[in-house]
């Protein structure tokens, strides 16, 4: 049998649920880009765009 990707195999996307403060520390450490997924609804959308400010702020607080 050989070792293949599941993306080979199937195109559809993935749906999951990650808590909020892993998904910062992701995007924060650079391990994932906000280009790198959607928000299905709105409140999830407008906590991922505060997540965003509160780290950009953050970023140009230390520079």
């Amino acid at each position: 049998m050989k070792n293949q990707s599941y993306f080979v195999n199937n195109a559809n996307p993935i749906h999951l649920a990650i808590a909020p403060e892993r998904l910062e520390m992701l995007i924060r450490e650079g391990s994932l880009n906000v280009t790198d997924f959607s928000c299905l609804d709105t409140p999830s959308k407008k906590g991922v765009w505060a997540m965003l400010r509160s780290l950009a702020a953050s970023r140009l607080q230390k520079s």
